[in-house]
């Protein structure tokens, strides 16, 4: 593909497929209680998805290595990112349920568990496996809901094939700092920014430091902050990117789809400034409508 006379660069997505179980709620339940929900879904999903797809809707090169099972769902899941543009060969099936997610939205907010499933079937072994993919790519993104061992596997690889690494650290509970030697951007979100810090970041200002402090290991970093938007150090400098103003309906994929848009814009060559300025555009979008892949937009709805 061909982006401005130049041609658009590679992107590998490594990590997780979850069918997604999406319930809204008037307030989240009590231990014990049971509620009345409604709008009930079944939407594909996934960190590492959700990633591959915003990517492919937003006219990027990509292809997704993780795990299915051999299962109904994991059938829809791959169909659903191939007929969606993504790169599907290299997805694992076994003879475990694909993962799944159930999401609890409330008041545009959501809860979420998991149940990794197949997610975990992907081992470092296939990384090893699928080198070629690794040369083939320009970028590799990476999230935490597969195998902490496998994560680091594919960071490694791609430093030795010279990608840049891309670490979307969540979930953050099984984060160890020994990945950060292979990783060029990490984009954490408040929380997941809190945890490795081992220090609150709920504010801008919070953000600032924590952003300040990593940015002395040389990598690039992107706090992602709601509606307060985000906190990026480029070029010597901390920066804050305020949200776009919207209503919002379902924060679900938003991180995701901000992930994606900025390594699109990346990928096409645009500065750090601006892809940061794309994501934030694409991620108004997406909370502004329901589920998780089916809310990306298109880069024709995003232009």
């Amino acid at each position: 593909m061909e982006v401005g006379g130049d041609i658009m660069k590679n992107i590998l997505v490594v990590g997780s497929l979850n069918m997604d179980m999406i319930i809204t709620v008037e307030r989240i339940p009590n231990l014990g209680e049971t509620l009345s929900g409604r709008d009930f879904m079944t939407v594909p999903g996934g960190k590492g998805a959700n990633q591959a797809l915003a990517v492919a809707r937003l006219g990027g090169n990509v292809k997704m290595l993780g795990c299915v099972g051999n299962d109904s769902f994991g059938m829809e899941m791959t169909e659903y990112l191939k007929n969606s543009g993504v790169d599907v060969s290299s997805i694992k099936k076994a003879d475990r349920n694909t993962g799944i997610a159930f999401i609890t939205v409330c008041n545009g907010d959501n809860m979420i568990v998991l149940e990794k499933g197949a997610n975990y079937m992907l081992k470092p072994e296939d990384i090893v496996a699928n080198r070629t993919l690794f040369i083939w790519a320009d970028m590799v993104v990476l999230q935490l809901e597969i195998l902490w061992d496998t994560v680091v596997e594919a960071a490694r690889v791609a430093k030795e094939e010279n990608c840049t690494v891309l670490l979307n650290p969540a979930p953050v509970e099984n984060f160890n700092k020994e990945i950060l030697k292979y990783v060029d951007i990490m984009v954490p979100n408040e929380h997941e920014a809190g945890v490795i810090f081992g220090k609150t970041v709920a504010t801008v200002e919070d953000a600032k430091n924590f952003v300040t402090e990593f940015a002395k290991q040389g990598m690039k970093l992107v706090v992602t902050l709601g509606s307060n938007g985000c906190v990026y150090y480029d070029n010597g400098m901390v920066k804050h990117c305020p949200a776009i103003p919207t209503i919002v309906v379902d924060t679900t994929a938003a991180g995701d789809s901000f992930i994606g848009a900025m390594c699109v814009a990346m990928c096409e060559n645009k500065s750090f400034d601006e892809a940061i300025q794309f994501a934030t555009k694409v991620a108004s979008i997406v909370v502004s409508r329901k589920g998780a892949g089916i809310s990306i937009p298109t880069r024709d709805e995003v232009e």
